[in-house]
Order: structure tokens, then sequence, then C-alpha cells
């Protein structure tokens, strides 16, 4: 697996090297800072420029395909999360969801338009349940994804999975499909585990982690 190079900021690098507990105040302004005052987005700016100087060598081919997770990856959730003190809850956040107003990250969003110049195939593969499918469906489209193979997320017999169990099993049966996966880009080292991934984009997120 090959990884694009990411500078974590100085302030959020401090709390994470704290030897013991610090202060659940102290580390939420960390996070916020580093959010709030435009580190985030240049550290997107810089993988999402490595990562389309690796496409521009990569092989071109029909079968050439893209993976991209939703949470904190198409769509940035961080305004929500922020709001309700970097919580979670799982029935207020499937109504965070339902409602389909995140915005896309604009990085992010950057890469998804230059692989449609390429003519290079979209999936979108995320960990939702499948109650959410069209709401998720309807903000992808308000937020500017509206060109895709196809968006896979969990159904219902495959709740009890891991988040890695489960992208890497559908990876490797969108493979056996044809699909020529040269690249995936998402948050969670969940969605990279398991092989079928190519070249991987890892963007920061210091808001959760998902397993």
């Amino acid at each position: 697996m090959k990884y694009g190079i990411l500078k974590i900021s100085l302030i959020v690098f401090f709390v994470a090297c704290q030897p013991g507990l610090i202060n659940l105040d102290k580390a939420k302004r960390a996070v916020a800072e580093y959010y709030d005052y435009g580190t985030y987005e240049k550290d997107c700016k810089k993988l999402i420029d490595e990562a389309i100087e690796f496409i521009d060598s990569a092989e071109p081919h029909d079968s050439n395909a893209v993976v991209f997770d939703i949470d904190e990856t198409a769509l940035d959730n961080y305004s929500y999360i922020k709001s309700i003190g970097f919580g979670y809850i799982l029935d207020e956040w499937n109504k965070w969801v339902n409602r389909a107003e995140a915005p896309p990250n604009k990085e992010v969003k950057r890469f998804y338009d230059y692989l449609r110049s390429k003519k290079i195939r979209i999936i979108f593969l995320s960990g939702r349940h499948e109650e959410t499918y069209q709401a998720t469906v309807k903000n992808l489209r308000s937020a500017g994804y509206t060109e895709y193979d196809t968006l896979i997320i969990r159904n219902d017999n495959e709740l009890n999975m891991s988040a890695s169990e489960f992208k890497s099993r559908i990876r490797k049966e969108l493979a056996e499909k044809g699909y020529r996966i040269i690249a995936n880009i998402g948050d969670q080292k969940s969605d990279f585990e398991g092989g079928y991934s190519g070249y991987v984009i890892k963007l920061p997120n210091y808001l959760y982690q998902v397993d």
C-alpha cells in the first residue's frame, strides 16, 4: 500500500503526544483550531496534489477506478460534529445524515472533478446504513458528486461486520467484476485494510476513529 505524505499540524501533534490524560476542553480547542484555521484544508490539499501526480503517472485503462469513502472524505460533517460538542449519538447522527446537508470536502471534490476529466470510474463505498441510502444519494448530488458508477452502503446483514471487513470484501468483489482499483481515498485506516486499495490517500481525521 502506498500512502500519500501527511504533515500533521503541530497543535494536534502536541495534544496527541502528551503523557497521560489531558483536559478535554484543551483537546477540543486544539482540534477546533486545526479545522477552523485552515491547517486541515492545507493538509488535504497536499495529499490531493500528490494523488493527482500519482494518477497522472498511472497507465490509462477503461476499467481504472477510484474508491471514495463518504463521511469526512467526500462529505464534510465537521460543522455538525462541532455543534454537538464533538460527541456521537447514533440516532442523532442518522437524523443529521437524513437531512442531506453536509457540504463537500473542497479538496476531495477537486480530486473527483479531476478524475471525471480523466474518465476514471468513481465508486462510493460507505459504512452508512441502508436506511440512509436515498439521503446519501441526495447529499452527494447536492454536493456536486453527480456522476459515479455505483454507491455501496451496508445492508441489514452487514451491520455487525467491522468497517475493514465490510469494505475489503466489497473491494475484492469489485475487482472480481473487472474494476482496476488504482486508488482509494478515505479518512480511516479501516478504509484501506484488506487489500485491493491501490494508492492510498489517507485524509486526516481528529474527530473520531472507526475500526
